[in-house]
């Protein structure tokens, strides 16, 4: 049995978006807890600080891929979660965006609908 995570921490935004700089912080932390042989014991622990929005999409779906059933499979994340006018939940990245009307820029985050789908 694998136990791998994927720890994403975004504090870093564009204007229109506030600055998480506990975001960091948090995956600092729970880094420690997972790589403690005594506590997580974790095989394989990837951080990523502030990452683009293609860069969070390919780590998301590596972590998934070719899992075994037994697998503890972990995705972290630490930064400003976003819903649209329908209420769909989006992970906001370094370069997510609003537009002049403060609507968000979807193609600049990654869907939460995506990550269930894997």
């Amino acid at each position: 049995m694998a136990k791998v995570a994927l720890l994403i921490g975004v504090s870093e935004y564009e204007p229109g978006l506030t600055p998480l700089p506990a975001a960091t912080k948090d995956v600092e932390a729970i880094q420690r807890v997972l790589e403690n042989p005594e506590i997580g014991g974790f095989n394989d622990v990837k951080v990523l600080l502030n990452p683009q929005r293609h860069e969070m999409e390919e780590a998301i779906e590596r972590l998934f891929s070719d899992r075994q059933r037994d697998d503890l499979v972990l995705l972290f994340f630490s930064g400003h979660g976003i819903k649209d006018e329908k209420g769909n939940l989006y992970f906001a990245a370094c370069n997510t965006k609003k537009s002049d009307k403060g609507e968000l820029v979807k193609a600049t985050t990654v869907s939460a609908d995506s990550v269930i789908g894997l």
